[in-house]
């Protein structure tokens, strides 16, 4: 078994449907609230996480029953002039966006995240995807840290959002 799973030993993943919205809401209030600086994150609405659990864009991981860290990955396409590729003057099609990826405080250090960035790359790959973007605030170097590790490269530090600056990063398949 490779280090990597078993680190994450115990746990589960599986694809998020609009049943999970509540957990979603509460683990995104609980990361907020532990990270040392709050501007970090950009709060998702709830209405997101219901297209995003529609759509099956959702995934999450749980303890038992318990759900202990979700991400997103959007097709850029269908994320139209909201797509990061679109931001960046990049084509969207054929590209995805990483994003809303929140690991409860407890469970860091686990490499979750890191499995997460792996299982959207495999999941990009299957789709015939060239690209996988995602942001990170320029201050959150736990963050970072694993998107350099797993080979994204920053392509630009520009404002976003609510123009809070954001390292724009981007993964070629």
């Amino acid at each position: 078994m490779k280090n990597d799973e078993l680190l994450l030993e115990g746990l589960t993943h599986r694809q998020l449907t609009p049943q999970d919205i509540p957990a979603m809401m509460e683990m995104q209030d609980k990361v907020l609230a532990a990270l040392p600086d709050p501007s970090w994150y950009y709060p998702a609405e709830e209405w997101e996480f219901v297209m995003a659990t529609e759509a099956g864009e959702a995934y999450g991981y749980f303890q038992g029953d318990t759900l202990v860290a979700y991400a997103e990955m959007s097709p850029g396409e269908k994320r139209g002039e909201h797509s990061y590729a679109a931001k960046l003057g990049h084509p969207a099609q054929q590209t995805y966006d990483f994003h809303d990826v929140m690991v409860a405080p407890e469970m860091r250090r686990r490499g979750i995240h890191s499995a997460f960035l792996r299982r959207f790359e495999k999941l990009a790959r299957e789709n015939g995807a060239h690209t996988i973007y995602a942001t990170v605030d320029p201050g959150n170097g736990p963050s970072y840290r694993n998107f350099e590790r797993a080979g994204y490269v920053v392509e630009c530090t520009i404002p976003a959002y609510d123009g809070r600056l954001r390292r724009f990063y981007r993964l070629d398949l």
